[in-house]
């Protein structure tokens, strides 16, 4: 592990392995993960990969500001193109974000400025300013049915989104019960990966404040981004709860490349259905050297 330092002073714990000579990899996690999400997609790739991990603000080993503005999106992106710039050797990387990885890696594709990224795989998330598009969107061509299935998320989110609350329930650990109930119903591991360690709110408490910094302010007030250059590759986990696969299929009008792809798993897929995640991720690299 080496700890990188960003421009407004915070340390992020960054991990390299694998093969020194491959293409780079650089795995973003979501909320309440740590790096270690990706332990086993890190196995799976680390042959003919250099894969690159980090915890991201506010867990694991990195720095745990206190303050919501430092959990806005621009302050993660640029966490996220540091780590870029940082591990590319001159070839770019491709990057993979998996829930609030995914809405990162999303906002830096969709920005301006962004630099070094050859591909992109989206897992179980999106770009949240492009929420109020799609939903407008889907009504026009009556696809309720969509619409329908984000029902749980305005519920948890809204939850988490309460400023000195969230935070102080997730450090008590009230938030992982559930996580273990979700995870003991819908995730169905691949052999071997069941006894991996589970998502944690109360391990990585200080992250929810993503919430608060994010979600509201960015729905009420998108801002305007449209799509992106990148090649990108969506991976839908069939038995997500969370961003159910129905929600994934018509990404932002201006993305020029896409391809939606169904998986195995839950939510989790990363952590438990690796080996389902890991395929289609070397897939999508060598489909797009840059």
């Amino acid at each position: 592990m080496e700890r990188l330092t960003t421009a407004d002073g915070i340390e992020l714990a960054v991990q390299a392995s694998g093969n020194p000579d491959g293409p780079t990899v650089v795995l973003v996690h979501g909320f309440p993960d740590d790096h270690s999400a990706w332990d086993g997609v890190v196995d799976r790739l680390a042959a003919d990969h250099r894969v690159v991990t980090y915890d991201t603000r506010g867990t694991g080993s990195s720095s745990r500001p206190r303050r919501i503005a430092d959990y806005r999106l621009d302050e993660l992106a640029a966490d996220l193109q540091a780590v870029i710039d940082h591990v590319d050797t001159g070839d770019g990387v491709h990057l993979v974000g998996h829930d609030w990885g995914s809405v990162q890696g999303w906002h830096l594709v969709t920005g301006e400025g962004a630099r070094g990224v050859r591909s992109y795989t989206s897992i179980s998330g999106g770009c949240v300013d492009h929420i109020p598009g799609w939903v407008a969107r889907q009504a026009k061509a009556r696809r309720f049915r969509a619409i329908a299935a984000m029902w749980k998320s305005p519920l948890y989110m809204g939850l988490f989104s309460i400023p000195l609350l969230a935070p102080l329930l997730a450090r008590l650990g009230v938030f992982d019960p559930t996580i273990r109930l979700a995870l003991n119903v819908f995730e169905r591991p691949e052999q071997g990966e069941g006894t991996r360690p589970g998502p944690s709110a109360r391990r990585n408490a200080p992250s929810i404040r993503i919430y608060a910094a994010n979600v509201f302010p960015r729905l009420l007030r998108p801002d305007g981004r449209g799509g992106t250059d990148v090649p990108v590759q969506v991976l839908t986990p069939l038995c997500d709860i969370f961003v159910p696969a129905v929600t994934q299929g018509d990404p932002h009008p201006e993305v020029r490349t896409v391809e939606i792809r169904e998986v195995p798993g839950g939510h989790w897929a990363p952590t438990y259905n690796p080996g389902a995640v890991a395929g289609p991720i070397r897939d999508w690299i060598a489909r797009h050297p840059g």
